[in-house]
């Protein structure tokens, strides 16, 4: 554990100030647009359930904003992280340390792939609730705000949290082999590392379709989409669980069976997983972290 901390706190050393620039910059410019611009929010009933509706609104739309900028900036930065060590010239400090290749590239991984997206998603919801406050105030006083039910507020928030957090880990693990592969594929050929991946991929699948006529490899990729996409949220699609809000008259009703929702969902994710399609996932996965491992071992 001692080894995996030192690993990951190496990497949040190197790149906190970005991150934090990233998870603080849009919200902070956000709060600024609503304390000092023109709020204003549509009224169904003036009373407190718009109220709910526009924080519930403003904390799970700056939550999700501040995900979807942290994932873009992982995934731009991704296939980098496999040749960062030997373009900085550290690669042998880090080969001399007491740690095996896998241990070194996993906690990178870790850190870049899940530990700061999280953590840009509970700074997201977090500062959700401080840009709550301008909005509602605005529109129906600033008691509005401080009457909200909060406790259903903040149980939502947190198990909202927790279930993004595992459908991360899940979404990652569904896209493992393009993610790792892009990764391999950069380790092994550097700068053209991208442009093969495509290549290949694009390749791949004009032969099969003109030769073979089918679309597996359009197939796969949309499937791998799909499936990271329910691994996230709503993997429960439709049926008796499933939780429809249809106007902010139905918030106020819904607020408490949410966190149900939200467990429930994630158990059907977690179900989803019993797959051949999972399986030919992880080992498309494994194959391309098994090759990033073994350039490191090379000290390339």
């Amino acid at each position: 554990m001692n080894r995996w901390n030192t690993l990951l706190r190496r990497e949040w050393m190197q790149h906190h100030k970005g991150w934090w620039i990233l998870m603080l910059a849009p919200p902070g410019l956000i709060l600024l647009a609503a304390v000092f611009g023109n709020v204003s929010a549509r009224s169904v009933d003036a009373g407190e359930l718009d109220a709910l509706a526009a924080a519930l609104l403003a904390i799970i739309g700056t939550g999700f904003g501040v995900l979807a900028l942290g994932a873009l900036a992982t995934l731009f930065q991704a296939p980098g992280l496999a040749r960062r060590d030997v373009q900085d010239r550290s690669i042998e400090f880090w080969l001399s340390l007491p740690a095996s290749h896998a241990q070194s590239i996993g906690a990178t991984l870790l850190m870049h792939l899940f530990v700061w997206p999280a953590l840009a998603l509970a700074v997201g919801l977090g500062s959700g609730i401080v840009i709550s406050l301008p909005v509602v105030a605005k529109t129906w006083g600033l008691a509005s705000w401080f009457t909200l039910p909060w406790g259903s507020l903040a149980l939502t928030v947190v198990v909202l949290w927790l279930r993004l957090c595992l459908g991360l880990v899940l979404a990652l693990l569904w896209l493992s082999p393009l993610i790792l592969g892009t990764m391999a594929a950069s380790a092994w050929l550097k700068r053209w590392g991208v442009p093969a991946m495509i290549a290949l991929l694009s390749t791949s699948a004009l032969i099969l379709r003109q030769m073979f006529g089918v679309n597996w490899v359009r197939d796969g990729l949309q499937y791998l989409g799909e499936q990271a996409t329910h691994a996230m949220l709503s993997a429960g699609g439709r049926g008796e669980h499933n939780l429809v809000i249809q106007s902010p008259n139905d918030v106020d009703a819904v607020l408490s069976h949410i966190p149900g929702w939200l467990v429930h969902d994630a158990g059907s994710a977690l179900a989803a997983l019993a797959t051949p399609g999972f399986l030919a996932a992880l080992a498309g996965g494994a194959l391309a972290f098994g090759l990033l491992v073994l350039r490191r071992q090379r000290g390339a």
